[in-house]
């Protein structure tokens, strides 16, 4: 077999060595798409929730003081307008829609924010 032989990610379309490719449900993907795909955070996971809140109580820390830049800009949104879709976060931030799920998942974890369904449509609101 030639040495540096590419394939393509079948979810980007970027070029990667064969060798750094992974397949996953009969798809080759990048490193990136791959993550993306198989290592999603779950919103209504009550181990996570539980565990923030002993986190808070052990070192005192509030909530909003655990985020990240991104995390906080994303909250800062939310309190701002109110109501924000996910999409509406991933387009304002330029995330994938697995990014913004993730971080969605990691507000909800930490009791920031939580969904509400108008309609047809789901938002994320202040909790």
């Amino acid at each position: 077999m030639p040495k540096n032989k590419q394939t393509k990610c079948q979810c980007c379309g970027c070029k990667i060595p064969v060798e750094e490719s992974y397949v996953l449900d009969d798809l080759t993907l990048c490193d990136d798409c791959y993550l993306d795909r198989s290592h999603h955070v779950k919103a209504c996971n009550p181990l996570a929730t539980y565990s923030a809140k002993r986190f808070q109580e052990s070192d005192g820390r509030e909530a909003t003081e655990r985020l990240n830049d991104l995390q906080k800009a994303i909250y800062t949104l939310i309190k701002s307008r109110g109501k924000v879709t996910p999409k509406g976060i991933s387009s304002h931030f330029g995330l994938t829609t697995a990014e913004t799920e993730n971080q969605i998942a990691i507000l909800r974890h930490l009791e920031l924010t939580k969904g509400k369904k108008e309609g047809d449509t789901v938002y994320i609101v202040s909790f």
